[in-house]
């Protein structure tokens, strides 16, 4: 893990020994490493948490303040189960505990998974919104929910034909057509995607468990083979 951060740049050992070769970090890198777990647990990918742990106007003692708060939500829950076990014990042979309804209070996440998401959109409203995303924002705004729909549409179009490619491999000129095509989707719908930005984009479809999932849907490695396609078409 610590040898990929540092291959992304997300995470650079402060020294490296020329002679062994071991990674030494210090108080900074120990920072840097607490705002990238926080980031995971609020699903950002790892570019999403390098552009954001980059950014000028990053703070990094409101993001420990939002990581404390679901920290304290997540402590609520499982003292809601530790509580639910004690009733359970002490009631098992009354006849009186409602199973059902203690169960769901037990283990309902709820509360979290709300604070989650306001807290991950006050992240990228904070430190986020980069050129590119503000143009799809901007982007976004004028579209109706129908062209959303046909522009989605497209992209799921993409990526069931190169499920069917597969086994013609990366380097063939249907699946490299293909790759073209996403990324003028994304160039002609959203926002202006450069090569760079499309391998990027590349990586985080491997790097990234929810962008991987939805891929990987239409075909089993799917994303890993989108992966390795982007890279032949980007040179």
């Amino acid at each position: 893990m610590l040898r990929h951060y540092d291959k992304i740049g997300l995470l650079v050992p402060e020294n490296i020994n020329k002679f062994n070769g071991y990674r030494y970090y210090g108080e900074k890198n120990l920072a840097t490493m607490q705002q990238v777990l926080f980031f995971k647990e609020l699903d950002f990918s790892l570019q999403e948490i390098k552009r954001i742990i980059n950014a000028k106007d990053f703070k990094p003692l409101d993001a420990l303040n939002m990581q404390r708060n679901l920290l304290n939500l997540k402590k609520q829950r499982l003292e809601n189960m530790v509580s639910f076990i004690d009733k359970l014990l002490s009631n098992k042979n009354t006849g009186e505990f409602n199973m059902s309804k203690q169960l769901n209070n037990a283990m309902n996440n709820d509360a979290f998974n709300k604070q989650k998401i306001k807290y991950a959109k006050e992240a990228k409203d904070k430190w986020g919104n980069t050129d590119s995303y503000k143009q799809s924002q901007k982007r976004k705004a004028k579209y109706t929910k129908q062209d959303i729909a046909a522009i989605n549409a497209k992209q799921e179009k993409i990526y069931q034909d190169l499920a069917q490619l597969m086994p013609l491999g990366v380097n063939d000129k249907k699946v490299q057509s293909l790759v073209h095509d996403a990324r003028m989707l994304i160039n002609d719908n959203w926002y202006k995607c450069s090569k760079e930005q499309f391998a990027a984009l590349g990586n985080m479809y491997v790097s990234d468990a929810r962008f991987k999932a939805n891929i990987d849907k239409h075909g089993d490695g799917l994303a890993k083979f989108l992966n390795q396609a982007i890279r032949v078409y980007v040179g």
